[in-house]
């Protein structure tokens, strides 16, 4: 993960030719993300480790966030970031994805615009994701959520006019919808251990909800879902994590009654 968000990074970077400096939002986020979580970790245990998913998670923070914003932002988020994991926990598991949790946060206070530019090079978006949620089991989950998310978006659009090329085109181009089902929504420990296809079409079903919302309807809600709806069903969706552990949507398999020579076998019935 931590290779491939650092390529995705620099790909990107180049790709739109932001030019080298563009990533000192990433080198801040990184920064603060990594040295906060080490001196947590160290006050708590006493013991120094690299932390890997603090890492990762000031990788994804500034690889979101838009490139343009103050210095302090990108701390602020990595700050909220690892504070949430530490903090914000249920059955000793963080409760929110720590890199969107902080995307969403600073997002607010700040008005600070989140482009999700590190999804831009969709070909190495798919690569990467694909070995990414085969190697991490996680297929169904990002299957569940693509497959929810397209087929209801689909359905809307068809029912409001829209052409087979159009929907087309919407698949094709989805570079962020892939990132976020393939590297943000499969975070380890803010996604169900169970019940991960309805996870994942619950999540899609409550993006394409919020979405239709903001188009809909001309307020202040609709006006902040359409800033920030990704992270913010995501966000959500993490708060029902627990719930859907605990339900079962998953079909069992028939108990197999033993045949009568494996009965014998262990001393009859």
């Amino acid at each position: 993960m931590i290779f491939f968000l650092v390529v995705l990074n620099l790909v990107s970077t180049f790709f739109y030719g932001f030019g080298i400096k563009a990533l000192l939002p990433v080198v801040i986020a990184v920064a603060t993300t990594t040295i906060l979580d080490s001196a947590i970790s160290y006050f708590k245990s006493k013991t120094l480790e690299f932390p890997k998913s603090a890492l990762i998670s000031g990788l994804f923070i500034g690889g979101l966030l838009t490139q343009d914003l103050q210095w302090y932002v990108y701390v602020l988020a990595g700050a909220i970031a690892i504070l949430s994991k530490h903090l914000i926990k249920i059955q000793q598991k963080h409760l929110f994805n720590p890199a969107n949790f902080g995307v969403l946060l600073v997002s607010v206070i700040f008005g600070a615009a989140h482009t999700w530019w590190i999804s831009s090079p969709l070909v190495l978006v798919l690569i990467f994701g694909i070995f990414i949620i085969w190697r991490l089991r996680r297929i169904e989950l990002a299957i569940g959520f693509l497959a929810g998310y397209y087929l209801i978006n689909s359905a809307i659009e068809l029912l409001q006019g829209a052409q087979f090329p159009e929907i087309y085109s919407t698949i094709i181009n989805g570079g962020v919808v892939y990132f976020f089902s393939m590297f943000m929504l499969i975070e380890p420990k803010t996604h169900p251990a169970r019940n991960r296809i309805a996870y994942g079409i619950f999540v899609a079903a409550l993006l394409i909800g919020l979405n239709q919302y903001a188009v809909s309807f001309e307020n202040a809600v609709a006006s902040f879902i359409t800033r920030h709806g990704l992270p913010l069903a995501l966000a959500i969706g993490n708060i029902f994590v627990p719930l859907m552990n605990k339900l079962n949507f998953e079909f069992k398999k028939k108990e197999q009654r033993p045949s009568i020579a494996e009965t014998l076998k262990r001393g009859g019935y």
